[in-house]
């Protein structure tokens, strides 16, 4: 089984992001924009509004997305998605101009499933230089993060064969699991 750090792909779809002082505004806080490590916030969960810009890409809107470490969905990503990625971390609603769109927090960390192969993890300069991951542990996990880079989204090729079955565009699959 293959692993991958998942990416937007910003050279060809718009960049989705939140605007913090409609975030501050209706959450009184910005703490999700913040903090990387995992925590839940479904309970209280207030619906923001997107923001999407085209930077250097065309001006199309993704069906699937990241925005720090979290996975952006369209509706319809959300419907293809939701079975595989529920159990996982919790979708968090948001709009567009009057579309309905997901963020999917994941919840799901390598080392609270002893997934992280001991001696793996290297690093250089403060990054990520080396990681891998216990297939065997992991195999029904199709996203997941780790304690090493909480702002990384992995995923199994489950994941990814799902998301190009569907032909869900608007992210960038990397075999490369390290930052430098």
């Amino acid at each position: 089984m293959k692993f991958y750090q998942v990416f937007e792909d910003d050279n060809n779809y718009m960049t989705v992001y939140f605007d913090p002082d409609e975030v501050e505004d209706k959450r009184g806080d910005d703490d999700f924009t913040i903090f990387t490590t995992p925590q839940a916030y479904a309970s209280d969960w207030v619906p923001l509004e997107l923001s999407i810009k085209a930077c250097d890409s065309p001006p199309v809107i993704p069906a699937i997305s990241t925005w720090l470490n979290y996975l952006v969905l369209h509706e319809s990503a959300y419907k293809a998605l939701e079975g595989m990625l529920g159990p996982y971390g919790e979708f968090l609603p948001c709009t567009y101009q009057g579309a309905k769109f997901y963020l999917f927090n994941p919840l799901t960390i390598a080392e609270d499933l002893d997934a992280v192969m001991p001696g793996s993890v290297t690093k250089d300069d403060g990054l990520l230089a080396s990681i891998a991951f216990d297939e065997e542990k992991l195999k029904d996990t199709p996203v997941f993060r780790t304690k090493e880079s909480y702002i990384c989204i992995y995923c199994t090729e489950a994941f990814k064969n799902l998301v190009e079955k569907e032909k869900l565009e608007g992210l960038r699959f990397s075999a490369k699991l390290a930052h430098v």
